[in-house]
């Protein structure tokens, strides 16, 4: 017999609590592991919480239209065989160890500009307990760390997490130069360098995917897994237009209609994630630098330039490629693109970041992806 809470996600730093905004299943309904049971809103996101298990949900604990802190206990799954006085006594049981663990949250994930040379930093999160091993989360274009707001919470849980803002992205320092993909791989090296002291498995989106393989690369003995996101860099086609409209748009409406080609459900792009992409835009040395790394990621014929399909079919390690079905920016690989020890994940409904769309399902392709290092 098993009990399985269900409760207030973290998405990002700054969410301390949630509204339970829709319940997607009632009281005695069966749900099965990865289907999506609730709808919580915090200022920043409305994102479905999918359910860890399967079972009964025997109890719902939270009403919609409650506001309840991170880690909240809102409802319980359980087997049939399970008493109601079981179900009270869990639930009962569960407020005071979440008090407890409240005091000492060592998953609490903390920010610190990492000095990389020559005047510059690189932005990094850390959460999660120290250890020998560590997931590296590095965003595509265009992103920064909150592209990892429903993904860092569940690896830490197991692991290091540490998530960095690439050059030119988040409160990263801009970068300029004719060699613009070297230094950017440069400056995360150093800084992981700081932030990782043992074997990395490293999880990418996009391009991102390419500064991955280049890690990989320059360190082999410390990378373990891969595990990349619709990476650049195995076929020639992309959606170029998306990345010139990215760099151009510079009010509202234009990045909103930019934004919403990330996903195959458009309106998940929120007002926040629309604001916080234009404040960054407009910071000095901003749009030089995302101009600078698109001219990395695609040719002169608006081809994709190629990393890493090389890189991966020499890398020791176990690789996962993880793709949305209705992926509109880098399409997905041809059998001839895929590397032969590379595992191919397609997952139906999603767009270019399946990791936002599919949380739970990219979660667990990561993890299992990590596992096979072992």
């Amino acid at each position: 017999m098993s009990i399985e809470a269900v409760t207030i996600p973290k998405w990002g730093m700054t969410m301390t609590e949630g509204l339970v905004a829709e319940w997607l299943v009632a009281e005695g309904d069966e749900v099965t592991r990865g289907q999506e049971i609730i709808e919580v809103e915090s200022t920043k996101t409305t994102n479905a919480v999918e359910s860890a298990a399967s079972g009964i949900l025997r109890r719902i604990v939270v009403q919609v239209g409650v506001t309840a802190p991170v880690g909240a206990l809102v409802g319980v799954i359980a087997d049939a065989a399970v008493s109601d006085e079981e179900i009270e006594a869990f639930i009962a049981s569960f407020a005071d160890a979440n008090g407890a663990a409240a005091e000492e949250d060592l998953n609490a994930p903390s920010v610190r500009a990492v000095d990389v040379g020559d005047g510059r930093v690189v932005n990094v999160l850390t959460m999660g307990a120290d250890s020998d091993d560590t997931v590296v989360l590095v965003h595509g274009f265009g992103g920064d760390l909150s592209t990892w707001l429903f993904n860092q919470d569940a690896f830490a849980q197991e692991h290091r997490v540490v998530a960095v803002d690439l050059p030119g992205h988040g409160a990263s320092t801009p970068i300029q130069g004719d060699k613009v993909f070297d230094d950017l791989v440069n400056a995360v090296e150093r800084a992981l360098e700081t932030a990782v002291p043992g074997k990395m498995h490293v999880v990418a989106h996009s391009f991102g995917g390419a500064v991955a393989a280049a890690l990989a690369v320059r360190q082999p003995g410390r990378v373990a897994s891969l595990s990349l996101i619709a990476p650049v860099g195995l076929g020639k086609q992309i959606n170029k237009s998306f990345l010139d409209d990215f760099i151009s748009a510079e009010r509202r409406r234009p990045l909103k209609d930019v934004l919403e080609r990330l996903l195959a459900d458009p309106s998940k792009i929120s007002n926040d994630m629309i604001e916080g992409t234009l404040r960054f835009k407009r910071l000095e040395g901003v749009p030089e630098a995302l101009s600078a790394i698109r001219d990395t990621i695609v040719d002169a014929e608006g081809q994709q330039r190629h990393w890493i399909a090389g890189t991966i079919a020499d890398f020791n390690g176990p690789v996962a490629l993880i793709w949305g079905d209705k992926d509109q920016i880098v399409p997905l690989p041809g059998d001839t693109q895929t590397p032969s020890q590379a595992k191919l994940s397609i997952i139906s409904g999603a767009g270019h970041m399946p990791q936002m769309e599919a949380a739970s399902e990219v979660n667990s392709l990561v993890l299992e992806n990590i596992s096979r290092a072992k």
